[in-house]
């Protein structure tokens, strides 16, 4: 739950940024994104105005006339819009609302709103199930619409509540509706028409909903949005997106695939060829290996692939075709083992004989179970900004001397804070041991030997052998000499025979002399 408020916002940002461009000051007075998030609403200078010069409406909710809000957030105003009278009474006292927040005041229905130059129209975390057909028609300025957290129902979201006013012979559409934001609310498939009335949508939000399949209908709808930048998908008990759903908003730019049930990399990325931002946090994927590797995306700067529990391997050439990556997260994956050396590199397409790396710039790889980092994983570690290998099963020998004699350097360099721990798992004599403490006391790391002994039991080893050596000298010396003196023969019979055997031999030698 923690990973999915951290997404979520995350993701949130990126949305609201990638809108900033729509939403600064120009000719026809729209806001600046910065001054129209959530923050005003607890703003310091919202302040009622007036009570002698309030509308009905700004008496029981917040407006601020000189940024054109209007807050009735957790403000209980009943099941359905105010009355058309009371709406109108805001431009009576001088409030052009263009921000309006509804949000969490039991909304139930949405019928009309009458003509107003809303930019931005919060509805959402209500109980919204019913909207009208051309409720929004008198919006022509609207470019962010949010309904998500309500409790709509596939049945009854069809393409004409988005329409505009009515023509000779057809509807006009919303033409400046850029956002939509339909997430956490109780839709299986969308309308295949849904986005007819919307030409101008780029932002698309469908997370929380229980989908499991996109079915066709729903993903001629998604395909149907040729102005497509950013697409949440998030936590919708997806197993697998469809080959062709990326064909057609050939300008997708974000996309967020978090907490689905897919088991590998989507084939149907291989279309989004302009994305340049990718999460797949907490899906069941097992391995990225040859044959399940990313496809080509030669914009994408930013993956996350964290939270991962059935990660255990990335092998070889698993981001070979991601040649502009700048920042990865590959973190909080229990199971995670084997990260190959070559997951990222590539032959270069001028000189095939030639490697070439992404240009990575921020590297997470915290709390995983990597035990080796192959120092060609990047190349470019030292320009780096970020690099993090926190909470990891580090082997302390020879394989990783590197990280302890030139990767931490780096890290104490750029970035302090991130140092801690960073520890020896294996072998048992270095288990626990701050690697950073290796680095300043400038330990050398070595491996075992072809017996599999560790040369860091050396020490003891010879010491223990100078020790017998010196015990066995003086030992060996006085057992030959008891040897050469005959005195074995203390230690034999005692009987009358065997002196006279003794006299017998002595009397021999002496006289051979």
């Amino acid at each position: 739950m923690m990973n999915a408020a951290r997404q979520k916002l995350y993701f949130n940002m990126v949305l609201i940024l990638t809108t900033g461009t729509l939403l600064k000051e120009d000719t026809s007075g729209f806001v600046h994104a910065a001054d129209i998030g959530d923050e005003p609403r607890n703003d310091a200078n919202y302040t009622k105005t007036p009570t002698s010069a309030a509308s009905k409406l700004c008496e029981s909710c917040n407006c601020i006339k000189d940024k054109g809000v209007f807050d009735c957030t957790s403000k209980q105003i009943g099941a359905t819009l105010f009355p058309l009278e009371d709406w109108q009474s805001l431009n009576t006292n001088g409030l052009d609302a263009k921000l309006v927040f509804l949000v969490s005041t039991g909304l139930k229905e949405i019928t009309h709103f009458p003509s107003m130059n809303v930019t931005w129209l919060d509805l959402s975390h209500n109980e919204i199930a019913t909207m009208k057909t051309g409720c929004f028609a008198n919006l022509t300025l609207l470019q962010v619409l949010d309904l998500s957290h309500n409790r709509l129902k596939s049945e009854s979201l069809n393409p004409d509540v988005f329409a505009g006013h009515y023509s000779t012979n057809e509807y006009m559409p919303l033409s400046k509706l850029r956002v939509l934001r339909l997430g956490a609310n109780d839709l299986h498939s969308l309308n295949p028409d849904l986005f007819e009335h919307l030409p101008a949508l780029e932002e698309l939000s469908l997370e929380l909903n229980p989908f499991k399949v996109i079915d066709q209908q729903s993903e001629i709808a998604i395909a149907s949005i040729e102005r497509l930048v950013s697409l949440d998908l998030s936590y919708m008990e997806l197993e697998d997106i469809p080959k062709y759903l990326f064909h057609t908003p050939r300008g997708l730019r974000y996309l967020n695939l978090t907490g689905n049930l897919l088991q590998e990399v989507p084939a149907a990325l291989s279309y989004a060829t302009a994305l340049a931002w990718l999460s797949l946090d907490e899906n069941p994927i097992s391995s990225i290996v040859v044959g399940t590797e990313f496809p080509s995306l030669k914009q994408l700067t930013f993956l996350s692939l964290s939270y991962m529990s059935q990660l255990k391997v990335i092998g070889r050439g698993a981001f070979s075709g991601l040649e502009s990556l700048q920042e990865v997260h590959i973190t909080n994956n229990p199971h995670l083992t084997y990260l190959h050396g070559h997951a990222f590199v590539r032959n270069d397409t001028d000189n095939p004989e030639r490697l070439d790396w992404p240009p990575v710039k921020r590297l997470y790889l915290h709390n995983n179970n990597i035990s080796y980092l192959d120092a060609q994983l990047l190349v470019q570690w030292d320009t780096m900004d970020v690099i993090d290998i926190r909470a990891n099963p580090w082997t302390c020998d020879c394989t990783n001397r590197w990280v302890l004699l030139s990767l931490l350097p780096i890290i104490e360099r750029t970035t302090p804070a991130i140092l801690n721990n960073i520890d020896c798992k294996s072998p048992s004599q270095m288990a626990g041991l701050s690697m950073v403490d290796l680095e300043h006391k400038q330990t050398h790391l070595r491996c075992p030997d072809e017996a599999g002994n560790n040369p860091s039991n050396d020490g003891a080893l010879l010491m223990g052998l100078l020790i017998g050596v010196l015990l066995a000298i003086p030992l060996t010396a006085a057992i030959w000499c008891v040897y050469k003196r005959g005195c074995f023969g203390l230690f034999g019979s005692g009987t009358p025979a065997a002196y006279s055997r003794a006299f017998y031999s002595r009397t021999t030698l002496n006289e051979e002399f």
